[in-house]
């Protein structure tokens, strides 16, 4: 027993005499969580840049361009000749969407004809895109009613039998648990933990194979190889939990992402993904030759993670070979229960398979991790006999001369 509490210890005072290493540990999540937090702190976009071409340049076009104007979605920048000089604008950055009333605009509506408009956007990025898609066809479906309204009242029909004839069926949009779109809601924490797993999985690489690398394993001989794996895992976890509990109240308390679960949730399944991503490294730790490797390999295996979790595409678009190799990843399982947890406010019952599937990594990992880590140090161990038996022979032959 004071054999483990001493190598517990030891373990501390690794780390604390690398300063390098606790900065990167403890202060690169929290960091991130600052950055992501104030970059995501509108949670979407607004007073994106368009640009106008107008062929049919009247009061009617000038109408749409005000209501573009007045939204806080979109600042119009200014008109252009055609759309050649769009295009040229969005390349230089002027501009990320456009709106272009074609010759006969004005003609059409006055003759209660449909007229087109066309809302362009410069689509790289997938956020510009999407927000103008929305907003402007929001803007542009609420001034085609309100236009074929007041042509029907000009015939004599009241407002309402107006509005009932061209809206015959009505209807509104709610958005359960993230009404405003808000960008931020699955984005600070999804990148924050990205990069939690990162730190994590590199220290939890190396954490068995440089004992083996500098050798120090003397040092470690009087602790069982199973609770050398254990002691180790329990430092990291200590350190980790604490990192995010200050990572998650930052993001909560000072960025306003919603935390509707209530926090035994949180922190049993925070804590099973923490000790997932720990077990993970152990296991190239102990499997791979040496540090170097370790860390190769297990930066390797995890950097795709954030695209097979589902935070930046769902997992239901993934075939089906992809969506069950997906399961491998700690991360997968994060973000569902993330956002059931954090932004609908389950509990248990709705996470269940999520954390058995994190029970089932942490658990055959660790269990991968002693078997292996036990059955090399006892390869090491008999090399290391084999290597000193031949000089024991020789110097006991010399001493009976």
């Amino acid at each position: 027993m004071i054999a483990a509490f001493r190598l517990f210890f030891r373990e501390w005072f690794y780390l604390l005499k690398r300063p390098r290493s606790l900065i990167i540990l403890i202060l690169i999540p929290i960091f991130v969580t600052g950055i992501c937090g104030v970059s995501f702190e509108n949670g979407s976009f607004t007073h994106l840049k368009m640009g106008i071409v107008d062929y049919s340049y009247s009061a009617k076009t000038r109408e749409v361009v005000d209501a573009f104007q007045q939204s806080e979605y979109f600042d119009v920048i200014g008109y252009y000749e055609n759309e050649d000089q769009v295009e040229t604008a969005m390349k230089d950055g002027e501009i990320v969407g456009c709106i272009i009333f074609p010759a006969d605009f004005t003609k059409n509506v006055m003759q209660g004809r449909q007229a087109q408009v066309l809302l362009g956007s410069c689509a790289v990025n997938m956020g510009y895109g999407s927000t103008i898609n929305l907003r402007g066809a929001e803007i542009l479906g609420t001034l085609s009613t309100q236009m074929a309204v007041k042509g029907l009242v000009a015939k004599g029909y009241t407002v309402d039998d107006a509005v009932a004839k061209m809206n015959p069926v009505s209807f509104y949009i709610r958005q359960w648990y993230n009404p405003t779109n808000n960008f931020g809601y699955f984005l600070t924490f999804g990148f924050v933990i990205a990069t939690l797993q990162q730190v994590l999985v590199y220290f939890a690489a190396i954490s068995l194979a440089r004992e083996k690398e500098s050798g120090k394993l003397g040092e470690i001989k009087g602790v069982n190889p199973i609770f050398q794996v254990i002691i180790k895992a329990l430092v990291y976890y200590i350190i980790s939990m604490g990192v995010w509990m200050v990572c998650a109240w930052m993001m909560v308390n000072k960025f306003g992402i919603p935390m509707k679960g209530s926090f035994d949730v949180w922190f049993a399944y925070s804590s099973l993904f923490i000790l997932s991503i720990i077990a993970m490294g152990q296991f190239f730790s102990a499997v791979m030759p040496n540090p170097v490797f370790a860390t190769s390999v297990s930066l390797a295996f995890t950097s795709p993670s954030l695209v097979f979790s589902g935070f930046t595409w769902p997992t239901m678009a993934f075939t089906g070979f992809y969506q069950k190799l997906a399961q491998v990843f700690p991360l997968t399982h994060f973000v569902i229960g993330y956002r059931n947890v954090a932004l609908i406010g389950c509990g248990f019952d709705a996470i269940r398979e999520e954390m058995i599937g994190l029970a089932g990594i942490s658990g055959g990992c660790l269990f991968l991790s002693c078997v292996v880590w036990y059955i090399k140090l006892k390869l090491i161990e008999k090399k290391q006999q084999a290597l000193e038996t031949p000089v024991d022979q020789e110097t006991a032959q010399a001493v009976a001369q």
